[in-house]
C-alpha cells in the first residue's frame, strides 16, 4: 500500500457509503409512493425536491470512488476530500428535514 492509514481511511469511507445503497431502493419507493398519494397542492414543491434528492443519492456515493483515482497519484489530502465531498450530499437533505417539520 502506498500509505496506509489513507487507505484504511477511503476503505471505512467508501464501505459506509456502499452499504447505504443496499436499502436505497426500499426508501426511493416508499418516498416515490407516498409522493404519488399526496393530497396537498400546498406542499409539492417540497415533494418533489425531496424525490429529485433521493434519486441522485447514488451518483455521490459512486462520486466518492473517485478518490482512489487521486491514492493511486499519491495525492492522499485529495483523496481524503473527494472520499468526504459525498457529505455535502446532506446539507441538502438536512435543510429539506427542517423545512417539512416547520411547514407541517
Amino acid at each position: 500500500m502506498k500509505n496506509q492509514k489513507v487507505a484504511h481511511w477511503l476503505i471505512l469511507f467508501n464501505g459506509v457509503y456502499a452499504i447505504t445503497l443496499l436499502p436505497y431502493p426500499f426508501f426511493l419507493l416508499l418516498s416515490l409512493y407516498t409522493y404519488a398519494n399526496s393530497q396537498s397542492s400546498e406542499q409539492v414543491w417540497l415533494e418533489d425536491i425531496t424525490a429529485s434528492l433521493l434519486a441522485t443519492y447514488p451518483i455521490g456515493v459512486l462520486a466518492s470512488f473517485v478518490c482512489w483515482i487521486f491514492y493511486h497519484v499519491y495525492k492522499f489530502k485529495w483523496a481524503i476530500v473527494t472520499a468526504n465531498l459525498f457529505l455535502i450530499w446532506l446539507v441538502p437533505l438536512v435543510t429539506i428535514v427542517i423545512i417539512s417539520s416547520t411547514i407541517s
